[in-house]
């Protein structure tokens, strides 16, 4: 008689047992992220040890379960107190770290990686789903019906993918709500490798399932998940946050040189204040076109920080170099608490620096005039100059003095032309192109590419009068747009990309005549007009853009009193439609 057949029905039928699904062999990532158990029986290695111990709890090593070329390492946590309102889901919860012997570290808070998963749907198609996979120290999920759980003792498993490198390593753990402080234990690294070659494997040589009998789709989903208590990794956002305070931190450290500076840091006194108390060189070369700290300084317009430079016997006149001092740099800052420290050192405002103009010369358009007007060496603006400066002025002004939107803008000015006459240049009616607003437009401003195939047309106040031609696109600068409106007259149009840049395009008579960059800072070679507008300039009482709005307009010859209006996106205008011809 069986062991077994005095409990069981003789009269059973064999059972008819459909293959729900074969088991192959390992894939490449297997024990990437979790234990491989489908494969391998794991080696126990025991090791108990309290790990940290607070008032009310006390944190165990209970052992780990060692795989081939992994581990799994158990923890028992052991409370007195159960408090009802503990809060999950803390920063300051249980965290647990590896710290390896050459220096690596992982733990239970390193966060998510992206993975890439293959299923085939049920049509038969394969497809990839992207995932936030655990890394580091992975805590597993001990299922729905773990039967060591209790109020007062919770196990935790946490998965290592790769066994620690040879030599010394330490297990961390740390759990402030409950008043473990970082506590360190040693770990037999050695004992680790060797236990790992006890592992057993299930199933020697597995070969691939036969296709036939595995299932078109197939999917197995328990839901639970580690204790609570466990600290959480930080957001993406959050670890970014720390990042830049570390970065800020090192920056901050008295050190005898300049590294780790970015581009704003040479505005921050005391920051550099405190490089140079620790023996930071004030003429060391420190930036990408041979700069000096009191270039950049002077760049930023920190008088402050330009002060603390030459208590250090910076010196005053260093160039760059494109030749320029740090003058150069405070008088395009138009800064007076710079102008006036480097010029109270002894800077040299006179000796021209790009083309005839000096620091000084600079100085003299604009409000910080009186600094330099009576110095020795000084020089007067020719009376044509000073005259340009003030009409491009008067055109800059007359954009007034809120901010301008100008992203993705497309505009083009034309004088001495009538609404009626653009659009019919245009090859359009005027009769049916009626001023509405952009919400009335005879187009859908979302489609971006049905939109280009308008532009709005509405008339300039000016000597001599004339029309804008606006598009939230490049239409108005293109060269098809301006031979057929430029006959007779002159048009210039820009286009501001939002990818980078501002382009501007001149037409006379029907033919185009120039294509250039505009709104950089001028160099030697560049038209006296770039000079004029204040592309030099880096600070100005005016908004962003309304000097470059203004070259066009004197490009075209067209002397504005109101362009507000135009700049205006939801103000009225004429919607014209383009014809195939001036279409691209």
């Amino acid at each position: 008689m069986g062991f077994f057949d005095d409990l069981v029905l003789p009269e059973e039928p064999a059972a008819e047992r459909t293959v729900l699904v074969r088991l192959g062999p390992p894939e490449e990532d297997a024990g990437r992220y979790a234990p491989p158990v489908d494969w391998f029986a794991p080696a126990h290695l025991p090791q108990l040890e309290v790990l940290g111990a607070g008032p009310d709890t006390k944190v165990l090593l209970t052992g780990w379960s060692v795989w081939p070329q992994a581990a799994t390492l158990h923890l028992a946590v052991f409370r007195r107190t159960r408090r009802h309102s503990a809060a999950a889901g803390r920063q300051s919860g249980l965290r647990v770290g590896l710290l390896f012997s050459d220096g690596r570290r992982v733990t239970s808070l390193d966060g998510t990686t992206d993975r890439r998963v293959e299923f085939t749907d049920s049509q038969g198609q394969v497809t990839v789903a992207s995932t936030p996979q655990a890394v580091g120290l992975i805590p597993l999920d001990p299922g729905l019906h773990h039967s060591r759980r209790s109020l007062f003792k919770t196990d935790v498993d946490l998965y290592l993918a790769e066994l620690p490198t040879a030599g010394e390593a330490q297990l961390v753990v740390e759990w402030p709500d409950e008043g473990i402080a970082e506590t360190r234990t040693s770990v037999d690294v050695a004992a680790l490798h060797a236990t790992s070659a006890q592992a057993l494997e299930i199933w020697p040589a597995l070969g691939p399932p036969d296709p036939s009998e595995q299932p078109d789709a197939f999917g197995y989903v328990e839901v639970s998940g580690p204790p609570a208590f466990l600290a959480p990794p930080l957001a993406r956002h959050q670890r970014e946050m720390l990042r830049r305070q570390e970065e800020a931190r090192r920056r901050s450290v008295p050190r005898a040189d300049w590294q780790q500076l970015g581009y704003q840091d040479w505005g921050d006194a005391a920051l550099i204040r405190a490089r140079l108390d620790a023996g930071a060189p004030p003429d060391a070369r420190v930036g990408w076109r041979g700069t000096t700290p009191l270039h950049l300084t002077a760049e930023q317009g920190a008088s402050e920080v330009v002060a603390a430079l030459l208590s250090h016997q910076a010196e005053v006149d260093a160039r760059d170099d494109d030749g320029h001092t740090p003058l150069w740099y405070a008088a395009c800052c138009v800064d007076k608490g710079s102008v006036k420290a480097l010029i109270d050192a002894g800077a040299d405002a006179w000796t021209p620096q790009s083309g005839p103009w000096s620091p000084g010369r600079l100085l003299l358009t604009t409000s910080l005039a009186p600094l330099v007007a009576d110095l020795p060496g000084a020089v007067e603006l020719p009376a044509e100059e000073a005259a340009a400066f003030t009409a491009a002025d008067a055109l800059i002004a007359a954009f007034g003095e809120q901010e301008l939107w100008t992203e993705g803008l497309g505009i083009c000015f034309v004088p001495g032309l009538s609404e009626d006459e653009v659009i019919r240049r245009l090859g359009a009616d005027p009769a049916q192109c009626p001023k509405t607003d952009a919400e009335h437009a005879p187009f859908d401003p979302m489609d971006y590419d049905e939109s280009l195939r308008y532009v709005g047309v509405t008339s300039v106040p000016g000597a001599p009068g004339g029309c804008a031609i606006t598009q939230d696109g490049y239409m108005p600068s293109d060269d098809a747009v301006l031979r057929a409106i430029s006959a007779g007259t002159a048009a210039y149009g820009i286009y501001f990309n939002p990818k980078g840049g501002t382009f501007g395009t001149l037409a006379r008579d029907g033919a185009v005549v120039e294509h250039e960059e505009i709104g950089l800072h001028p160099h030697r070679p560049d038209p006296a007009t770039h000079w004029h507008f204040r592309f030099w300039q880096r600070r100005s009482t005016f908004p962003h853009d309304a000097d470059t709005l203004a070259y066009a307009c004197a490009a075209a010859g067209l002397r504005i009193h109101d362009g507000q209006e135009v700049m205006d996106r939801r103000a009225p205008r004429r919607w014209v439609p383009l014809p195939s011809q001036l279409q691209r």
